[in-house]
């Protein structure tokens, strides 16, 4: 992958695509709330996916209190549609809710972080070590690599985003950063050296991110290095495809032995 530099400034002006109460479509990743309608909404998706193939589908979820909501759309996705499916949670789940999501379809599960910096965090309410404790839940119940923590690069110093990077990636949790509007007060060379690193510890670490690689080109800017050909792209969607099964198939596990564990307790 390579960094685009006129890339990162159109992201920099642009609004985030995570709403619970939105849906909406770009290039081949369907961006769904939690919280719309689920007839419409896999109506809706059917119609667009039938005219072509989405690679990921994106499903953010409300408030807890509206998490139910989110986990029977979750549901309908993973019966409906042969995709991965990311949920972003953005708030400290039980890990009784984890469970819910990955039983419910859910293949990678984000709980961002948004800061590393402890002052940034408390001022804003994200409450750090309560996420990073969440976090370690979700990797007890996800297979690695299928945690993600997204941090906003701008919102804190350069510095604070790169060793929140290491610290995701010592937990064995993927991290992303996305440009926010405050980014556009660092300079373009402190943006390029937090990518870089980025992807220096992606490839250090050997984290999975090809699941991810269509959400990764839309909110960073990052760019595939070259096109892809006809014969790559077919090699390409075998994998995509093996690997989605795997996914599956690990849940499917995954879920009957925890309620085979919960009939032999006689709950």
């Amino acid at each position: 992958m390579r960094i685009d530099q006129k890339k990162m400034r159109e992201l920099v002006g642009r609004t985030s695509p995570y709403s619970p109460d939105e849906l909406r479509r770009e290039a081949n990743v369907f961006y769904v709330g939690g919280d719309l309608p689920e007839r419409q909404t896999i109506e809706t998706l059917y119609d667009s996916h039938f005219q072509s193939n989405a690679a990921l589908f994106h499903l953010t979820f409300g408030d807890e209190e509206r998490f139910a909501r989110a986990e029977n759309l979750a549901r309908l996705i993973k019966k409906n549609f042969n995709a991965y499916l990311v949920g972003r949670v953005d708030f400290c789940p039980s890990q009784k809710l984890v469970e819910r999501a990955y039983a419910a379809g859910v293949d990678i599960l984000d709980i961002p972080l948004h800061a590393y910096d402890h002052a940034r965090s408390r001022e804003c309410g994200w409450h750090l070590e309560a996420r990073l404790r969440s976090l370690d839940s979700a990797r007890a119940v996800f297979p690695r690599w299928s945690v993600v923590s997204s941090l906003d690069a701008g919102c804190e110093p350069a510095g604070a985003t790169v060793a929140g990077i290491d610290a995701l990636l010592e937990r064995d949790i993927v991290p992303l950063v996305q440009l926010t509007a405050q980014a556009a007060a660092l300079p373009p060379e402190q943006l390029t050296k937090v990518f870089n690193h980025l992807q220096r510890g992606w490839q250090q670490k050997r984290a999975l991110i090809k699941p991810l690689l269509p959400l990764i080109f839309l909110v960073s800017p990052f760019a595939p290095a070259s096109p892809k050909g006809i014969l790559r792209g077919f090699i390409d969607s075998i994998e995509d495809r093996r690997l989605l099964a795997g996914s599956d198939l690990r849940r499917l596990l995954r879920v009957k032995e925890v309620a085979e564990s919960y009939e032999s307790s006689g709950l």
